[in-house]
């Protein structure tokens, strides 16, 4: 019980941290924004300049995909093992069902890169 109350708090704080990392580069950036604005810059040259300091980040839709994907497979064979070995049919449920929520959630990744992947070839 109290392992899940640690996770809990744990997770919690990584979603807190991230939000409040992402409100800070905002905040950031829209204080860029009205400086260059009271400096004199017109909109285009303030969007052309945060365009040439933007980080781009492409999310690796496909590796995490393909990641999941053996995952859930050692899933699936860790639950055979347990069958055949230990005859615990309530793991051997628990493991098959990690193994389909996996293998669903990678199908996913991988569908959502393809996707991605044409619509940006589609529109430039």
């Amino acid at each position: 019980m109290i392992g899940y109350i640690i996770f809990c708090i744990i997770a919690v704080s990584i979603v807190i941290a991230l939000l409040l990392a992402w409100l800070y580069y905002q905040k950031a950036r829209d204080r860029e924004r009205m400086y260059l604005l009271e400096r004199g810059e017109t909109l285009e040259e303030i969007m052309a300049i945060q365009k040439k300091n933007s980080f781009n980040f492409v999310f690796p839709w496909l590796t995490i995909g393909v990641v999941s994907l053996g995952l859930s497979v050692a899933f699936l064979l860790i639950a055979f093992f347990v069958f055949h070995f230990e005859q615990d049919i309530e793991l051997f449920k628990g493991l098959l069902i990690t193994f389909i929520l996996g293998t669903c959630l990678s199908t996913s990744f991988m569908i959502n890169h393809f996707i991605r992947k044409k619509s940006k070839d589609k529109h430039g």
